[in-house]
């Protein structure tokens, strides 16, 4: 059931908010001080059911239900005040409860069951295998219920990146002035909220054409906005739950360890490169390669020489100032007697190394070449 909760005390709010989170099926969607504010979002979001404090300056409670009824008529109204003079008005106008402050579990409970009975069975039931695959590894993509793999037809790159921010920092609230600094930095107050408005309603817009509805919801909490998704999985982070949940590698394991390795196709949003993502780009690309690493010494132990070429040059492609895999991959060569892929790779690694970084190999890797060509090309490890 999605909810929205209208109060004039802060602190009235984020302990309803906390309260109604012990509730799988309760999802508040939006969360306002303000009547006038709030029935503007009703409209749009159309909640099943909207918690309403009475007692409040400008438009009260008993008012604002008409306005609400108006935009949304299907919502529910549970009234929450501190005053029980108002109880048969409200039950006059057809209220779902009325709960008397301060708010006590037992209470709520009762209140969220009456709400269930009242919203139609079908708003209660989450679809079942109807998980879509959110790709911010490399390009940013969907792979639909259906399998089909989609791109997302963005209008502007701002609603793009906005898009791949929230949902990066789901479930928690983004203060308005920190995204209009970082998405709109160069325009008034005005016009950046403008700005943040229009690309909100377009991101809705668009998973709701795309996909459906259901799968993600961005909501209006006080200073700020959330996003919440639900039936999606986020590639990033599905293959870094199943790579903390393999044992370690062996035998049996190898294979389970090299799709892992594979499935890491390329960085954290690597095709939009935004700035903001650095971070977790740099933590996820360390995490595969200390796998990949750890799969390659395997490999190496076991004289398993093709496997293990494989994952350095997978290490290369990802990480080509790494010095580590082009001496691997040399020593690897080198034990299988090809002499040319041994200067193939070194010459690649002292070009790479100056065109890159205007650097030379170190000197325990000159050493090992050197070794190496002295030593009728038999492989010398460091």
């Amino acid at each position: 059931m999605k909810v929205m909760l209208v109060d004039d005390e802060r602190l009235a709010l984020v302990r309803l908010e906390k309260m109604l989170g012990e509730f799988q099926d309760c999802h508040v969607i939006g969360s306002f001080s303000k009547a006038e504010l709030a029935v503007h979002h009703i409209g749009e979001e159309k909640p099943d059911a909207v918690f309403l404090d009475i007692h409040m300056p400008g438009l009260n409670g008993l008012r604002a239900t008409e306005r609400i009824r108006s935009v949304s008529p299907h919502t529910k109204i549970i009234y929450v005040t501190a005053y029980d003079e108002y109880a048969i008005e409200a039950f006059d106008l057809d209220a779902t409860d009325y709960l008397m402050k301060p708010l006590r579990r037992e209470r709520l409970s009762r209140a969220i069951q009456r709400l269930r009975e009242r919203v139609a069975p079908h708003k209660l039931e989450s679809p079942k295998g109807k998980e879509v695959l959110y790709h911010c590894l490399g390009a940013m993509r969907i792979r639909k219920p259906d399998g089909e793999l989609e791109f997302l037809k963005w209008r502007t790159t701002k609603a793009k990146e906005l898009f791949a921010y929230l949902l990066h920092h789901r479930g928690k609230v983004i203060s308005k002035n920190a995204l209009l600094e970082l998405f709109w930095p160069e325009m008034d107050e005005r016009q950046g909220l403008a700005n943040l408005q229009t690309s909100i309603n377009r991101i809705r817009s668009i998973w709701k054409n795309t996909v459906g509805e259901g799968y993600i919801s961005i909501r209006y909490s006080q200073y700020g906005y959330v996003l919440e998704s639900k039936q999606l999985q986020i590639d990033a982070e599905e293959w870094e739950q199943e790579l903390r949940r393999l044992s370690p590698v062996s035998i049996e394991l190898a294979p389970e360890h090299q799709r892992l390795l594979d499935m890491y196709s390329a960085n954290f949003y690597d095709e939009d490169n935004y700035a903001w993502a650095e971070g977790e780009r740099q933590r996820l690309k360390a995490l595969w390669l200390q796998h990949a690493r750890q799969l390659g010494q395997f490999y190496c132990t076991h004289d398993m020489n093709i496997e293990a070429l494989g994952v350095y040059h997978q290490i290369q492609k990802q990480d080509p100032l790494n010095e580590d895999s082009y001496l691997a991959l040399m020593n690897i060569y080198a034990r299988l007697n090809d002499a040319d892929s041994v200067n193939k790779q070194y010459e690649f690694m002292v070009r790479i190394l100056k065109q890159e970084a205007e650097a030379d190999p170190s000197p325990g890797i000159l050493d090992w070449f050197a070794q190496w060509k002295k030593s009728d090309r038999r492989a010398v490890h460091l």
